[in-house]
């Protein structure tokens, strides 16, 4: 089992238990641990997170660093074009992995609450209902019937209300 730690300079470390270059963490106290990175012994202080996106702000020997860390199933969803945790976007709403419309539930005009269902989405032999992630009106409806589409291709776009 690997973990990814991803730093805010890019730069992306793999960190694996058990594992000759893992890392040593012993606990201090809740939240503050004292760490044995290769040669190097760091004190690091959770400061807030993780979320569900794996972001974490930490205190790395007294500095303040936000970061991202994965787990297993999060760098498996990535790496299959897919995410747990699916971006609402305050317009749009864009297809979570790639995939053919079967369904479309909706058209331009059409009144929606949050959770109702927008489209159907086959994707690796399973269908996916699309849901409206917010309430709103329908401004334009992108996804058609038999259309292939890629991960974060627009579906349906939102009337904005300013």
């Amino acid at each position: 089992m690997e973990w990814e730690v991803r730093w805010p300079d890019g730069r992306v470390e793999q960190v694996a238990p058990g594992s000759e270059e893992s890392w040593d963490w012993k606990q201090l106290a809740p939240g503050v641990f004292d760490v044995r990175m290769g040669n190097r012994n760091v004190r690091i202080e959770r400061m807030d997170g993780p979320d569900e996106k794996g972001n974490v702000t930490i205190r790395v020997n007294g500095v303040v660093q936000a970061l991202q860390v994965l787990g297993p199933q999060q760098l498996l969803l990535e790496s299959m074009g897919m995410s747990a945790n699916v971006e609402t976007q305050e317009k749009h709403v864009e297809s979570p992995m790639p995939g053919k419309i079967l369904q479309v539930m909706v058209a331009t005009g059409t009144e929606v609450d949050e959770g109702d269902p927008l489209l159907v989405l086959e994707a690796m032999k399973m269908e996916n209902v699309i849901r409206a992630p917010r309430s709103g009106v329908i401004a334009v409806v992108q996804a058609q019937v038999g259309e292939a589409v890629e991960k974060a291709a627009i579906l349906v776009t939102y009337e904005m209300n300013e």
